[in-house]
């Protein structure tokens, strides 16, 4: 099997390589064990898988085409309208407090997360109903 060692494949093994490295370090020398370094480490490792499989592949499957591109820019900014439209929707409940279930008790972060899944959720099915359509 032949690998690829252009400058790419190499700096994205290497910062995969740093991500499992920096995830033992954090894991040996922090007494309360930290989910942090077991998350570096399993993005390390899925880096590592990701850039080791690209690099067997040559260069040119690789390029995209135009309707691909085009597919991935239009379902892109659909996701990015539906994302405006749910937070403008939950502003406005939130403002006008026509939802209990809005409280001040839910954390910013619980609901950035939230939109953000649902966000990229709404993008998969986006680019599937493209691909699908032919537009």
């Amino acid at each position: 099997m032949k690998f690829r060692k252009d400058k790419d494949i190499t700096k994205f093994i290497g910062i995969s390589l740093c991500a499992i490295l920096a995830g033992i370090i954090i894991i040996l020398f922090i007494e309360p064990v930290s989910v942090f370094g077991f998350i570096l480490i399993l993005g390390g490792l899925i880096g590592l898988i990701i850039g080791l499989s690209v690099a067997t592949k040559p260069k040119c499957d690789l390029i995209e085409d135009e309707r691909s591109v085009r597919v991935r820019e239009k379902a892109g900014y659909s996701a990015f309208i539906a994302m405006l439209l749910i937070a403008t929707m939950i502003v406005l409940l939130r403002m006008l407090k026509l939802s209990p279930s809005l409280t001040p008790s839910i954390e910013l972060t619980d609901g950035v997360r939230n939109i953000w899944i649902l966000v990229v959720w709404i993008f998969i099915t986006f680019r599937w109903y493209y691909n699908k359509t032919g537009e």
